[in-house]
């Protein structure tokens, strides 16, 4: 258990000093695109676009793969 709680004040830690260092430096942050609750949904290019960074480039996330996970995000 004592190795558990050490793993989770590491994630911790880390996380903090990303936060840290990403409001010391937003010009070197990847923008998280926002939408008031209730206003619509994201163009499928943007969903692409957003998701494609989340999973890395088509030669690390699989085509097929990405494209379900798309269908899944948006009627799921």
């Amino acid at each position: 258990m004592l190795e558990l709680e050490d793993h989770r004040r590491r994630m911790i830690a880390e996380m903090s000093a990303f936060i840290t260092w990403g409001l010391a430096n937003p010009d070197k942050v990847r923008r998280i695109p926002r939408k008031r609750i209730g206003t619509g949904g994201f163009s499928q290019a943007m969903q692409v676009l957003f998701w494609r960074g989340v999973f890395g480039t088509a030669a690390v996330a699989n085509r097929d793969l990405l494209r379900r996970f798309l269908k899944w995000a948006r009627f799921g």
